[in-house]
């Protein structure tokens, strides 16, 4: 044992010193693997999170979700996370073994609207008891038990209303109609949990919303049926209460789609990890999705892994004649190879401490709402980050430490070993190419998609969304505040809309008038109530006709401004020729006096379909106030203040700048940041690579540099001479990349109907990033060694 602890102290110094011998191929390796080591514990801190779901919740060890067993009519098995509505209610009746049962349904979703901003809400239905088992503590206002009542996350409360207090306020849907906040979570991080949702609904509302569910249907497996076991019961008195609850229903349910069911208990300490494969189980992270997960970081980590293997095999001549001189002394292969593993173990572990400096940034820096920079099990995730490097410098040396170990004296004696033997100059060149071609595909797609971000978070050629300000009026009569406003300075134009346009728009029939004899039919088409000065303020371009009339007299009513999907759809090519005929809307004759080009009034990704914009007073919920792009805002949201406390004196002012609430529904900015510092982190991974192969080539080749720089050789020749090669390799690097992420962008873009040019600048910006990189790095040590003076590299000749 003691001779082991000494030979691993000898070849831990040996190490210590080649490292601090060779000073810049340390940095490059340290700083390089400690770069993807970064990327690679912050993916290693959302697999710890995902195995630490719902561990803050009271009562762990007696909380429980019953799972369904059934049988299919092919005999096969199917197992559900979910189980029988009415599975919830026979477990409160006569079950000793149950404290509470409470039951989850998650079949809300939709966009609710607070009167200025629409937004897409996903909910759960649920029991009163969700709020007793579950630790999900109220910041404020209390639990939803009342019909039509919701508890919102502090998260949608903040993007709803801000820093106003919600409890009290509605939220409307178009379909659904109008629901009371009667709470808010309080924050649960650094915990997460499966039962994920913008907000919960009373289950009281669940019969109301959902008149075609049946609640006592034993066959619809849609709800998640959680209890809490009274005290000093066990988890087989649960099983034998469900397992009565399941025989007596396979007596007396009629069967269609299955053959029967049986249900068990899932302690909660087994749900967030799906090792079952359970059907029906949202937010549960299988084993094998997390696998895929760390592809990425995979080949982040693979990349630097490369500059380690090709530095190396590149400095093969130096590191060959140490392993003549140790052979000579008697060493063997395996003492060799050990030698150089505990050589690259120890980069890993110095690059350990630059990865957690770049993980420190990262939690700084980047604010991306799915990523969790805090665990609650600090020891294992260290554990794991020492697992990670150590694997790391095992897997990077393997190859190098095999191939090094397996020079032979005599070969280094005959001079038969150079850099090139491993026949290698294609494999390590291969691997300079293949890093710049994982870059350079990562910056390509990344640039695309987030251009495409960007054009929706910032697009006023659909419609303006400069200097606006939306104010909600529902249930209001806007007529004297809308005066108000307009004498304001610094106001250009007021108008009113039933919602703004990218949600919130309502659904109605168009039609030509036709006749008795010939009937026209019926198309589908979407509606905003809205009057000129709205119509002004979007900015929309008329192909033919104008806009409604500046008044507001019902009379406006009569005319209606729709956009060229519509009038196709009524079966006019021309839209002049639509203009000033009547159509029918619903079933009310109406006169089109304008039609506008189409434009995108919803999500980009939808296809562009009909638009009908009409003056209806009892439907204006938005006051849409356009405002002088040089005003101050400050002023001007002050006097907007002033003038809603004159004529509502005790309502709260809610308000929102139109551009910037467009900007955050789309630009994702978090995620963008995220995706770009990936990139930064490839690019640099192979930056350094070159710059260390490019470093020891020209250290090779300075003596030839003499020579020729003394037979008349300029400045330029040499290094155009030196650079050549890794020039080559960047452009092949280029012609191999570009293609591959042109073909990424396009399909990305291809699932938008609105969407920015695929033009050469993106990849124009890519080229120039790359050649900016790559040149600099080999032209900084090319003209180094350039400007070298013969006399002092031909000294020793």
């Amino acid at each position: 044992m003691l001779r082991l602890a000494n030979m691993f102290q000898s070849y831990l110094k040996i190490a210590i010193r080649n490292l601090w011998k060779h000073k810049l191929f340390s940095v490059i390796h340290i700083v390089g693997l400690g770069l993807a080591m970064a990327f690679c514990f912050l993916q290693l801190m959302q697999v710890q999170t995902s195995f630490e779901k719902d561990s803050f919740h009271p009562y762990p060890d007696r909380t429980f979700r019953i799972i369904t067993d059934a049988t299919g009519n092919d005999d096969k098995l199917y197992s559900l996370a979910s189980s029988p509505l009415p599975l919830g209610e026979k477990l409160n009746l006569g079950q000793s073994a149950v404290a509470k049962s409470a039951r989850v349904v998650r079949n809300f979703g939709g966009n609710l609207n607070n009167g200025i901003k629409s937004l897409n809400v996903s909910g759960m239905y649920v029991d009163p008891a969700y709020f007793d088992i579950f630790g999900f503590k109220l910041k404020s206002g209390k639990p939803c038990t009342a019909p039509r009542t919701v508890v919102l996350t502090q998260e949608m409360a903040e993007r709803f209303f801000g820093d106003a207090d919600p409890v009290g306020k509605t939220l409307t849907n178009p379909d659904l109609g109008v629901f009371t906040i009667s709470g808010v979570f309080a924050p649960i991080e650094p915990f997460t949990t499966h039962l994920k949702s913008d907000m919960v609904l009373s289950m009281a509302s669940f019969k109301e919303l959902n008149p075609n569910i049946a609640t006592d249907n034993w066959q619809d497996y849609n709800t998640y049926t959680f209890v809490l076991l009274s005290k000093g019961s066990t988890k087989a008195a649960l099983d034998a209460a469900i397992g009565k609850i399941a025989a007596s229903n396979n007596k007396l349910v009629t069967f269609k789609d299955v053959k029967k069911h049986t249900f068990r208990s899932q302690p909660l300490e087994d749900i967030p990890l799906d090792s079952q494969g359970l059907l029906n189980n949202p937010y549960v992270e299988p084993l094998w999705k997390i696998g895929v997960s760390l592809l990425v970081p995979f080949i982040v980590i693979l990349l630097a892994g490369f500059n380690y293997v090709n530095l190396t095999l590149t400095r093969s001549l130096s590191r060959g004649r140490e392993v003549g001189v140790r052979k000579v002394a008697g060493a063997k292969r395996g003492q060799l190879i050990l030698q150089f593993l505990i050589e690259t173990i120890v980069i890993a572990f110095l690059a350990l401490g630059v990865g957690y400096v770049g993980l420190v940034t990262f939690q700084s820096y980047m604010h991306v709402r799915w990523l969790n920079y805090q665990v609650n099990d600090t020891v294992a995730l260290w554990l794991s980050f020492i697992v990670f490097t150590l694997l790391t410098g095992v897997l990077a040396g393997f190859l190098p430490a095999r191939i090094l170990s397996a020079y032979e004296p005599a070969q280094i004696i005959k001079g038969d070993l150079g850099p090139s033997s491993l026949g290698k100059i294609s494999f390590r060149k291969s691997l300079v190419v293949i890093q710049f071609v994982v870059a350079l595909v990562f910056m390509t797609f990344t640039g695309i998609s987030n251009s495409q971000f960007e054009y929706m978070a910032t697009d006023n050629e659909n419609y303006n969304r400069k200097g606006i300000v939306n104010i909600p009026v529902a249930g209001k009569d806007f007529r004297l505040l809308a005066a108000e406003l307009s004498k304001m300075a610094g106001v250009e134009r007021v108008g009113l809309t039933s919602a703004t346009l990218n949600e919130g728009s309502g659904k109605a029939k168009i039609s030509t008038t036709g006749s008795d004899s010939n009937p026209s039919v019926a198309q589908d088409t979407y509606i905003y109530a809205a009057d000129a000065g709205f119509i002004e303020n979007m900015q929309l371009k008329f192909v033919a006709g104008s806009n409604l009339p500046e008044t507001f007299q019902d009379s406006v009513g009569r005319f209606v401004v729709i956009n060229e999907r519509a009038a196709k759809v009524l079966g006019f090519d021309t839209p002049k020729d639509l203009v000033g005929q009547t159509i029918k809307l619903n079933q009310t004759s109406v006169q089109v006096a304008g039609v506008v080009k189409n434009f995108c009034f919803m999500r980009y990704e939808l296809p562009v379909a009909p638009l009908v914009l009409a003056y209806d007073v009892s439907e204006m919920k938005v006051m849409s106030v356009k405002v002088d792009q040089q005003a101050d805002k400050g002023r001007i949201q002050a006097l907007l203040a002033g003038a809603w406390k004159r004529l509502y004196p005790r309502e709260s002012f809610v308000y929102s700048w139109y551009e910037s609430q467009l900007y955050e529904d789309y630009a994702e900015g978090g995620d963008q940041r995220f995706t770009g510092v990936i990139v930064l982190i490839v690019f640099l991974i192979a930056g350094m690579g070159l710059l260390g192969m490019v470093t020891y080539t020209t250290e090779k080749r300075v003596k030839e540099v003499g020579i020729r720089k003394v037979m008349g050789a300029s400045v330029a020749q040499i290094m155009a001479l030196l650079s050549g090669s890794f020039v080559k390799l960047i452009l092949v690097a280029s012609v191999i990349a570009l293609p591959i992420g042109y073909v990424l962008g396009g399909l990305f873009l291809r699932i938008f109907t609105y969407h920015t040019a695929l033009g050469p600048m993106a990849f124009v910006r890519c080229l120039l990033s790359l050649l900016f990189i790559g040149l600099a790095t080999i032209g900084v040590q090319s003209y180094r060694a350039a400007m070298s003076n013969p006399a002092d590299t031909l000294r020793s000749e």
